[in-house]
């Protein structure tokens, strides 16, 4: 068993946590309708392009050689040169930058995060070079991560270009010591899912559409968010502007997020949709163009959980604009609302009754 609290505290020590440019970001919280969201303006990684991270998802990068030396940009550590950021090396678990664990029977990687975005922000990375996937195995490896680190919550992005994260093209989990607003929001809706008694289900208080699974019985649970996301993918709504596909190109997935709760487990599931409009060309279910001022990037797992990561350039935007820090966190609030598929609006709550009555 890894004690995680030595290894961060050494991956600390050793450069790879870059603890003084972490520092230099500036957080707040706003109390919104949706609970209090925490906000953060990221000085110590540029702000990524939707588009570019589209081209980088669908682009076939090879991986590095096996046991080739890791090679870093000015001996720091965080900073790595290769084709994959994330595949991980014989020489990184060498030099004690990461652990070996094994997730659905696999070997994967785990280290912590060179730019944290929260209290010991943890990757695991598979082995094996692959493109990210959400599915019944994605599910497994989920289980079994907060089965050996309790302590902590382990989730995935979606993997789908514009609802997915910014590396789609290497399989892994974000995962640490922190708990999120998403986390605390209450159950407003039960709802019976008959196939699998011993899952408790509720829709969550929250702007993105959030399924809440509770029990202690894994397998029922992994059973339960297949069925979910398996109807999901399948799932069309033109009254609300959900299509499962366009042609051969999907649209529907899942960012799913997970952590123990003593005997039991609690499995969020954010439905994701990546369909795209003459009028929201980025996306319909992703910050919308009078937000882009505040947030223009994709919206992945950290901030579908309520954690704003927001470009450098939002200090300028506050100044230029007289925004205070509770008017950006509304902002904020307005962009999560942006990327729920159905909305709290009478026609969006029926259009949650549907898809529940379709499960």
């Amino acid at each position: 068993m890894i004690d995680t609290a030595a290894f961060y505290r050494e991956s600390c020590e050793k450069g790879f946590v870059q603890v003084e440019a972490i520092a230099r970001n500036i957080a707040w919280t706003t109390a919104t309708d949706w609970g209090e969201l925490e906000i953060t303006i990221n000085l110590s990684k540029p702000e990524k392009d939707p588009k570019a991270i589209a081209a980088a998802a669908a682009q076939k990068v090879a991986a590095p050689a096996n046991g080739r030396p890791v090679q870093y940009v000015d001996g720091n550590p965080a900073m790595r040169v290769g084709p994959c950021q994330l595949c991980i090396m014989e020489s990184d678990v060498e030099l004690g930058y990461a652990k070996n664990i094994e997730l659905g029977g696999e070997p994967w990687g785990l280290w912590y995060s060179p730019y944290a975005y929260y209290n010991e922000h943890c990757i695991a990375m598979c082995w094996e070079h692959r493109p990210m996937h959400v599915d019944r195995k994605a599910f497994t490896c989920l289980f079994d991560f907060v089965d050996q680190f309790p302590q902590y919550f382990i989730g995935s992005n979606a993997d789908l270009p514009i609802v997915g994260g910014s590396i789609l093209a290497h399989d892994h989990f974000q995962g640490g010591g922190h708990v999120f607003p998403m986390q605390k929001a209450p159950v407003v809706q039960a709802f019976e899912l008959p196939a699998f008694p011993d899952v408790r289900a509720g829709v969550v208080k929250w702007p993105l559409t959030v399924l809440r699974l509770k029990g202690a019985d894994r397998e029922q649970l992994i059973a339960a968010a297949d069925h979910i996301l398996q109807t999901w993918r399948a799932y069309s709504d033109p009254a609300v502007g959900v299509l499962a596909r366009t042609g051969d190109t999907p649209h529907n997935t899942i960012t799913p997020m997970l952590r123990r709760a003593g005997a039991n487990y609690q499995f969020d599931l954010a439905l994701r949709c990546n369909i795209t409009s003459p009028e929201h060309p980025l996306g319909v279910f992703h910050p919308h163009e009078h937000l882009h001022h505040i947030k223009r990037e994709n919206i992945g797992l950290i901030e579908v959980m309520g954690l704003a990561i927001l470009p450098p350039r939002v200090r300028d935007t506050m100044r230029e604009r007289n925004l205070s820090r509770d008017d950006v966190g509304r902002l904020f609030g307005e962009v999560l609302e942006c990327a729920g598929v159905f909305k709290w609006d009478e026609p969006g709550r029926a259009a949650m009754q549907r898809f529940l009555d379709a499960l």
